[in-house]
C-alpha cells in the first residue's frame, strides 16, 4: 500500500512540475499575413525566450541545427520539406527573447493551393528535447489571370543577355486590402523567377505599366485614395527604385521618352515617413489621413 501511495505521488510531483518544465523555453512563430500567392515568399518570424532562470546554450543535438519547422495541410498531412533552416549554437541569456527569420518556401514544397499549419520547434540541451510552438494557420492561392503581360529581351551586360522573359502583373485581393503583384517568368524553361507584391491597391482603378530601355517595369498605381505609388523593377526581381506621388499639377502619369527612359509627369513627389507639418497650436493632434495605407512593401 505505501509502495503504491509513493508512485502516485511521485506521479502527482511529476504532473505539477511539468508546466514549470514547459516554461523553460517559450517558442512562438508568426507570419506578416494569412493569405500568400505560390511561389511569393512567405517570411516566419521565430521567437525564443529563455524563461529557466539561467543562461542556455542553444544548440542541436550532435551539433545540428537547434531549429525545425514542421508543415502539415489542415488534414494533417506533412508537406514534403526541402531541408531544415540552418540555426547555429546561441547563447539566449535569462530573460531573453532571440528572434530568427526565414523564408518558408525554401524549406517546403508551397505550391499547391489549400490551408495549412505550421510549428517551430526548438531543442533544449539541459532536457535533451524538442519544445515545440503553437501552430499558425495561412493559405497558399493560385495567382490569378494576369491583368497585363509582356515579353522582353534581357539587356547587354546580364549575364543571360538576349534570353527572354515576361513580366506578368495581377492582382490579389486579402481579406483586408487589395494588392498589385509582378511575377517574372522565364520564357525558355517556364520556371517563375520572382512573385512579389510591389504595392497596395485601390480596386477598379487603372494601373500604368511600361518598360524602360533598360528592360525595367515600371508601374504607376492608386495605392490608396490620395497616394499614388511608382515602383521600378529590375529584370531579376529587385527593387530598382519607388517614389510616391500626391495630386498636384494634375493626375501623376507614366511617360516613355524617346531616349527609353521612363518618368513621372504631374503630381507632387510624397514622402510617407515624412513628418506632417503641425499648424501652431495643433501640437500632439494628428489626424487619420496623415499616414495613407500606400506604403513601401519590400
Amino acid at each position: 500500500m505505501n509502495r503504491v501511495l509513493y508512485s502516485l505521488l511521485r506521479l502527482i510531483l511529476f504532473l505539477a512540475a511539468a508546466p514549470a518544465l514547459r516554461a523553460q523555453l517559450n517558442v512562438a512563430v508568426a507570419i506578416d499575413r494569412t493569405n500568400y500567392i505560390a511561389y511569393e515568399p512567405l517570411p516566419i518570424t521565430v521567437t525564443v525566450t529563455n524563461t529557466s532562470g539561467k543562461d542556455v546554450v542553444l544548440g542541436g543535438p550532435n551539433n545540428t541545427s537547434w531549429l525545425n519547422f514542421l508543415v502539415t495541410t489542415e488534414s494533417g498531412r506533412p508537406v514534403t520539406s526541402l531541408g531544415n533552416p540552418e540555426a547555429e549554437a546561441i547563447v539566449c541569456r535569462s530573460g531573453q527573447s532571440l528572434q530568427r527569420r526565414y523564408n518558408l518556401p525554401r524549406y517546403f514544397h508551397l505550391i499547391d493551393s489549400g490551408g495549412f499549419l505550421v510549428k517551430g520547434s526548438v531543442y533544449f540541451p539541459d532536457l535533451q528535447r524538442w519544445v515545440h510552438s503553437r501552430p499558425v494557420r495561412f493559405t497558399v492561392r493560385q495567382a490569378p489571370q494576369p491583368r497585363w503581360e509582356q515579353t522582353f529581351a534581357l539587356p547587354k551586360g546580364h549575364l543571360m543577355a538576349g534570353k527572354y522573359r515576361r513580366y506578368q502583373i495581377f492582382n490579389f485581393h486579402d481579406t483586408d486590402r487589395s494588392y498589385l503583384y509582378v511575377r517574372i517568368i522565364d520564357e525558355t524553361t517556364g520556371v517563375f523567377i520572382a512573385t512579389f507584391p510591389v504595392s497596395s491597391l485601390v480596386p477598379e482603378r487603372p494601373v500604368q505599366p511600361a518598360i524602360d530601355a533598360d528592360q525595367n517595369l515600371h508601374i504607376l498605381c492608386l495605392a490608396s485614395p490620395q497616394v499614388w505609388s511608382h515602383q521600378s523593377i529590375d529584370p531579376d526581381g529587385k527593387l530598382a527604385g519607388q517614389k510616391y506621388y500626391r495630386m498636384g499639377g494634375g493626375q501623376p502619369q507614366l511617360i516613355t521618352q524617346s531616349s527609353g527612359d521612363v518618368m513621372v509627369a504631374g503630381g507632387t513627389v510624397y514622402d510617407p515617413d515624412a513628418k506632417p507639418t503641425v499648424p501652431t497650436g495643433t501640437e500632439g493632434i494628428r489626424r487619420l489621413s496623415d499616414r495613407p495605407a500606400g506604403i513601401p512593401l519590400r
